[in-house]
């Protein structure tokens, strides 16, 4: 037997501080480890329902999608090249948050806003109208360009996303 086996720490568990109110004692709980995680998501459903959130403005939802396509942007200038690739998200993305800015997309441009080839632009651009999520049309300014924007399926899944991860944003911290 060791001298470690003989010693015997205190039972930390065994004094219990006094603890101010409910969010700061739940804070000390969650630290001490004394609640299971069935009771931290019971306490945050109970805060959810005391507390609705209220649906993200398109301008939020914009902004988030904008963080998104910078995010990836900037993430594919400190990769190599072609390290990534969900060409199909960032045209989505792109379509989402860069007309609001005045960025008209035209087939081409959103090849370059995706960082891909034009053939693979146009591989991927056809799978996205085959499932109702993009649409082209002519430039009334220029025919011979065509435009691309998303159909209001693809909206409407875009803000679906991104309302979810506005959420998650914006979820009540537990730390002071």
């Amino acid at each position: 037997m060791s001298r470690q086996d003989r010693l015997n720490p205190p039972q930390i568990d065994d004094v219990l501080p006094e603890f101010p109110v409910d969010g700061d004692r739940l804070q000390l709980d969650l630290r001490l480890g004394r609640l299971g995680l069935d009771k931290v998501a019971a306490a945050e459903e109970e805060k959810l329902r005391n507390g609705p959130r209220r649906r993200p403005t398109r301008r939020e939802l914009t902004q988030l999608a904008s963080k998104l396509y910078e995010a990836r942007r900037g993430r594919d200038r400190m990769f190599e090249d072609k390290l990534f690739g969900e060409p199909a998200w960032d045209m989505l993305l792109a379509l989402y948050c860069l007309p609001p800015r005045g960025e008209i997309l035209t087939v081409t441009s959103l090849g370059y806003a995706a960082n891909v080839a034009p053939s693979s632009a146009t591989r991927w651009q056809k799978l996205l109208l085959g499932r109702d999520l993009i649409k082209r049309g002519p430039d009334i300014s220029d025919g011979r360009q065509q435009l691309v924007a998303l159909t209001d399926k693809g909206r409407v899944l875009m803000e679906r996303y991104l309302i979810r991860l506005f959420y998650c944003q914006s979820v009540p911290k537990l730390d002071p």
